[in-house]
Parts: structure tokens; sequence; C-alpha cells
């Protein structure tokens, strides 16, 4: 960098304080006529100052911030901090979140039906993002100096080292404010699309900003320690390593240490009272984290106070005690309430009355009643009346928290239908917390309600807990297939999603009780939603009796209900062709 360049980022409120013999009898109009070689002390303004122990040959350590000082200070945080939010990694890393939240609302389609004790926490992985642009921008602008070779020019600079340090760390609060801005915009607009259950914690909504914050103290402190531009990359990379690994042990409390604690998100989302999550705990850490951080700056750059070291002291006992007490083990209390939100989840859980189904969900989910109905519904409309059952129930039921994400879970369905005798709700159908169409998660549970509430009304039967018996065969698939997919267009997308994530000739549909047919079977049904409903609804009513009849095979079934194909019997070796 120039001279001239490093002229440009004078902080001309500066000036006054030079004014006057006490600055050497210079006056604001001296500074065109300074002596050719001598450094402009205005050049103290630049980020990229000289700010290592020693650096400056201004007054001794011990002079006091006097009201110019204060005001140095804080026209250069100002100037910095709006220098820091125009930088082009901080920018770059900042629309790189946005185009994500866009990419998962236009493209993917994954913020339908959020889940808001849950976003919260999946907000902090995404602001990860500006934490890092902050990390970088901030320890490139430290570092300026050093890489450009222009650190002779601040041997002589109006504002101490420590005090230049102070400024530089004011200078992160701009993109902290911004980063804060934009996660509460983000958290308002999940909350406000439609079926959105529960709500966020402020603690967590709060954590992504602080992060931000403390990746900023943590550049100013690692460029006073190391002049080094490859510091700031290498130390950003050990950063993102041991957040990766965090996130690979999610039952783990020493997660907790952590910038953030991952949760295992391939799990199914929870009743917000039966997490563990001490996000206030947590962000507390944070800040006194950064606090101790902020005052090792100080420090290092020369600022000997007493409080400073007060303060760094306290921050760091303040760290390491809040830090051992959030990172305890859940308690047992916990996972007696999972277990009895399991089992028996019916006292827990409001039940809303619709004209043909009862829907009982937990409290945090009650905006998941109306898709609930209209899947019933959709299925219904095709079914006889004479065919029906008085009154439907479905429940909500949470699947087994295992620490091993590879391991299968078997529902309790005993346990369920007991709970369903003692509420009086015998035989309900069970579905999940998710919905939607945004991730495989939500569209097994989607497929899973609409193919077990028409298995339910093509057999007459409750779920039953072994895998025969949740097989479906013959005609009696291929109606309850058609009738699910074509129950609305979240169950028609989430049928042709199922199918297309699956191989082999048997296929398992739901996340909570499965309903299993053959492969064929599911062709079949998705090519009857080429022709219109109507068509086959009103042939579906017609031949409703033969078509349930376990005798009926797929391909009689399927040309009752208007597609003319050939025979089409199962192989040998499939488990409906051994039947």
């Amino acid at each position: 960098m120039s001279r001239d360049d490093a002229m440009g980022t004078v902080d001309r409120s500066e000036r006054g304080v030079q004014a006057g013999p006490g600055a050497g009898g210079r006056g604001t109009g001296a500074d065109a006529s300074a002596a050719p070689g001598r450094p402009d002390p205005d050049l103290g303004s630049d980020l990229g100052s000289d700010l290592g122990p020693g650096a400056g040959a201004g007054p001794g350590p011990g002079a006091g911030p006097g009201p110019g000082r204060v005001a140095g200070v804080r026209a250069l945080a100002m100037a910095e901090g709006w220098r820091l939010l125009r930088h082009p990694v901080f920018l770059g890393s900042l629309l790189l979140c946005v185009a994500l939240w866009i990419h998962a609302t236009v493209v993917s389609g994954s913020t339908g039906f959020p889940v808001l004790h849950d976003e919260d926490r999946h907000l902090q992985n995404q602001l990860l993002l500006p934490a890092a642009g902050t990390f970088l921008a901030v320890h490139l602008a430290m570092v300026r100096t050093a890489r450009d070779g222009t650190e002779d020019w601040f041997l002589s600079l109006v504002l101490l080292p420590w005090q230049r340090a102070a400024a530089l760390l004011l200078a992160v609060l701009p993109a902290v404010l911004l980063t804060a801005a934009l996660a509460a915009g983000r958290m308002l607009w999940l909350a406000a699309q439609p079926g959105a259950a529960g709500s966020p914690s402020p603690a967590e909504v709060a954590t992504g900003p602080v992060v931000v914050l403390v990746a900023g103290v943590l550049a100013v402190l690692l460029g006073l320690v190391s002049r080094s531009v490859a510091a700031g990359p290498i130390a950003l990379a050990l950063l993102a390593i041991s957040t990766v690994i965090g996130a690979l042990f999610p039952f783990e409390s020493w997660r907790w240490w952590g910038l953030v604690a991952a949760e295992d998100e391939l799990h199914a989302a929870l009743p917000a009272g039966l997490l563990h999550r001490p996000a206030g705990q947590h962000l507390l850490y944070l800040l006194l984290l950064g606090t101790a951080c902020a005052a090792t700056a100080v420090l290092r750059a020369g600022l000997k106070h007493p409080l400073v070291r007060v303060i760094l002291a306290a921050g760091l006992a303040g760290a390491v005690l809040i830090g051992a007490w959030h990172t305890r083990p859940a308690p047992d209390s916990l996972a007696t309430a999972r277990q009895q939100a399991l089992e028996a989840p019916a006292a827990q859980q409001q039940c809303r009355e619709a004209e043909v189904l009862t829907s009982c969900f937990f409290p945090e989910f009650a905006d998941r009643a109306p898709q609930w109905e209209q899947v019933a519904e959709g299925i219904l409309r095709w079914v006889p009346r004479q065919a029906r059952e008085p009154h439907y129930t479905v429940r909500q039921h949470i699947t087994p928290v295992s620490e091993s994400s590879l391991g299968q879970s078997t529902a309790p369905l005993e346990a369920w239908a007991a709970d369903d005798r003692r509420a009086e709700t015998p035989g309900a159908i069970a579905v999940g917390t998710a919905w939607g169409e945004g991730s495989d998660l939500a569209h097994d549970t989607v497929s899973g309600l609409a193919t077990a509430f028409a298995a339910r009304v093509v057999t007459g039967e409750p779920a039953r807990p072994g895998p025969q018996d949740a097989l479906l065969c013959g005609g009696r698939s291929v109606l309850t297939l058609w009738l699910a997919a074509q129950a609305t267009e979240h169950t028609a997308a989430a049928m042709r999603s199922r199918a297309e994530r699956s191989f082999g000739g048997l296929i398992g549909f739901g996340n909570v009780t499965t309903v299993e047919s053959e492969r064929t079977d599911l062709d079949l049904a998705l090519r009857l939603l080429n022709l219109p409903a109507e068509e086959v609804g009103a042939r579906a009513k017609t031949h409703w009796t033969k078509l349930t009849s376990p005798t009926t095979t797929s391909t009689e079934a399927t040309r009752l209900l208007g597609l003319d194909i050939p025979e089409q019997p199962y192989p040998a070796d499939s488990l409906c062709g051994s039947r």
C-alpha cells in the first residue's frame, strides 16, 4: 500500500487532537507541509495499523484516554465498522447464507411446515458462514500493514496501540447487528409459514450473532499474536474441523464447548419439552469467552491496567464454570419424560374434533391437524359410506431416541394400543411430527399417514407389529396405494419420492408405523394417478367389495379401476408371491 493510498483512510476528526503546542506545533493546516519522510500521524486510522506489543512511539502506556482520544476511538471504530461491512469476504459470506435460504425456499421447499424450536438451532449452523467471513475479513485487516510492508508508517500515532485495538473490537459490532437483524427476519419469516409448529428460543436465535461477535474478537486477538497472513485461514480451518467433529457426536455433552452444538438431524422433531439444550447457558458461555478474548487483546496491545486483568480473569473463570455446568449429561428425568411421551402420549396431548376425524397432537404441533384432515377427507371421498367406520382417530407419536443413527427402532405398538384404549380412542392411526415436502423424512411422514389411513379403510384393521402383518398384496395393495397417493398434492409427491428412493421388490411407507407393498403394486398405483381421479374414484366405489377382497389380484384391481394392463403376477420369490 502506497503512502497516498494510506492517506485515503485518514480519520480527519483526529486532526483537531493534533493541533496546538501539544502536537508539536502542527495545526490543522500543517498537514500538507509535513517534512518528507516523516510519518504522518493521520495514518493511525487505518485498520491495518501495527497493534503489536510495543508498537508506536506516542504517549506512554500510562496516558489516560482523554476526550480527544475517546472521540478518536469512536471515529476509528465507526469508520472501520463500515469498512468491514463492505469487505468482499464478509459480503460474500453473507450473500452465500442468504442464497442458501432462497434455495431452501424456492428449490428444495424445505422451509414448508417448519418446526421453529428446531429451525432456531439450524439457524446457528447457517450463520457460521457470516461468522467465517467476519473472521477472515477482520484478520486480513489486522495484518494489512505486515502484508503491504507499510508498518514503518505507523511508528508515530495519535491513538495508543490498545486504543486502536479497542476500536477494532468495536468495529465488529455493525457486522453483529446486521447478522442479528437477518436472524430475526429469518425466524419471523419461518413463523409466518403455513403449518409452522412450536416457537423459537430467544437464546438459540441470539447464539448465531454472538458467534459472529466471538469470531471477530478472535480475529483481532490472532492479528495481535501473529502477523502472518496465513494464520487466519489456518485458524479458521481448525475451528471448522472442531465444529464438524462436534456435529459427528450429537449425543456427547462435550460438544457444548464449541461455538455451536448440533443434534441428530436424522431424527424427527421432538416436542420442545423433550429436548435437552441449555441454550441460555451456552449463550452466556460464548459471551464470557468473547469478553475474555477481548480483554486478552487489549492486554496484548499494551493496556496493563489492573481492571483489564480482573475482566480477563472473571471472563475466563466464568466461561470455564458455565462451560462445565452446561456440558453435564442430560438428567435421568429427561429419559423418563421421553419414554412416557413415546409409550403413552395421550395424557400430554390435545385433540381436535372434525366431522369424521379426531386429531390428537402434542400442543406445539396443533397446526398439523388441518393437514391430517385433508388427507383423511381426500381418501374417504372415494369410499362408500357403508364401508366407512363412524369415526377415525389420528394420534401423533414420536419415534424412539437412539444414540445410534444407524439403528432401526421398533415402534411400541402394543403400548400405543393400550394408551389408545385408556384415552377411549381405540385403533388410532399413528403419525409422526414431520410434514411437507422439504426432506425425505417429511415425505415419509406424509406417505406413512396416507398409506396407514388408506390401509385402515380398506382392510378395517389397525396397524400390527410384525412385518408380515403390515404387508399388503393384490387388489388391496393397489387400491390402498392409489387412495393414499391421490388424497392431496403432498401425498402424491411423497409417494413418488418414496418410489424414486426405493430399490428391490418390497417398499415400506412411514417412519412411525409401516405399510409394506410390492414395488409392482406401487408402479400400478402411480400409473392410475395419470387417469382422472373422478373416474377412478367412481369405479372404486362401484367395485369396492371386489377390490377389497383378499383374493383379488393386482391386475384385476387395476383393470377394475380403469387401466387395461396385461397379467402381472408376482415373482415366485417375493413375499406376496409366496402367499
